[in-house]
């Protein structure tokens, strides 16, 4: 459902920025979460804005789109079921980060 942002932050992770995916694992309320992702998509779009950068292809919008809906949905669920959400959402850009790597050593 939110794979654009799992696939960005695996992406950063790939470049060993685990920062925003350690954000997101360990973030405590809603505030923390929001920011960890806002600030995670903000780093991406700078570093695929460059044009010798290798990103992977990721729609804009879509991202966005999907982006909005899990703000919408952490703004409308009780506190437990948003950081186990986010828990969720840091553990597979973890388990996606080798794919990434993959890619990039083989491109």
């Amino acid at each position: 459902m939110f794979e654009p942002i799992v696939s960005i932050l695996a992406y950063l992770g790939s470049q060993k920025d685990y920062s925003y995916i350690d954000r997101l694992g360990n973030a405590i309320d809603e505030i923390s979460i929001m920011e960890a992702l806002r600030d995670a998509v903000r780093s991406f779009i700078t570093i695929c804005e460059k044009p010798e950068s290798k990103c992977p292809s990721i729609d804009f919008q879509e991202l966005d789109k999907s982006l909005n809906t899990l703000l919408a949905v952490i703004s409308s669920k009780p506190r437990e079921q948003v950081i186990k959400m986010a828990r969720e959402l840091s553990l597979k850009a973890y388990a996606k980060i080798k794919t990434f790597e993959t890619s990039q050593a083989g491109g």
